[in-house]
């Protein structure tokens, strides 16, 4: 029934709940599954700067997971990553290596549940955007993801990412509480 699914994670409970029920579809059906999150740059600078000095997270960074356009081309070689690192932007730091510790968390989950093709794609874009361009560059059969992410603020202002992924998308998705 399905041969490709997309999972959107931003690290929120419905998100990890999309991942669980992403990963156990992917294993059902022998599928692929590309795990997608995009960069956030809406959360407070406050909680940004904590988590920088209560992780450490500033001297730990070392990309891995290189940062994607939707469509897959990638916009931050390993170069370009580095000069954002000597620009002194923590934030943008920050940001990249909580998205990598996501991706990678995830796909961890989807490996140990006995999922073969995990795909994971950080990308830097709208959220909604983003997630469409990666669904059809993988070619995805479902779109699955949390009804509510950890943007607050955006949803009342723009309207929720999930309405517009599932208002515009070309395949199922499946929104998740």
């Amino acid at each position: 029934m399905f041969s490709s699914i997309l999972v959107a994670t931003d690290g929120s409970g419905p998100a990890s709940n999309a991942l669980k029920i992403s990963i156990e579809l992917a294993s059902k059906f022998s599928a692929s599954l590309t795990v997608v999150h995009v960069l956030t740059h809406d959360h407070p600078s406050e909680e940004i700067e904590r988590m920088i000095e209560t992780e450490h997270l500033d001297q730990r960074h070392n990309p891995t997971v290189p940062v994607l356009t939707a469509d897959g081309s990638r916009i931050a070689e390993l170069s370009s990553r580095r000069d954002m690192l000597r620009s002194g932007d923590r934030e943008a730091r920050v940001i990249t290596v909580i998205g990598e510790q996501i991706l990678k968390r995830a796909e961890q989950d989807a490996r140990a549940a006995g999922v073969e093709d995990v795909t994971i794609r950080l990308l830097n874009d709208e959220y909604a955007n983003g997630i469409l361009a990666a669904a059809n560059a993988c070619h995805a059969d479902i779109i699955v993801m949390g009804r509510r992410g950890l943007s607050r603020l955006q949803g009342f202002v723009t309207g929720s990412v999930s309405h517009k992924v599932s208002q515009r998308a070309s395949c199922s998705v499946l929104t998740v509480k």
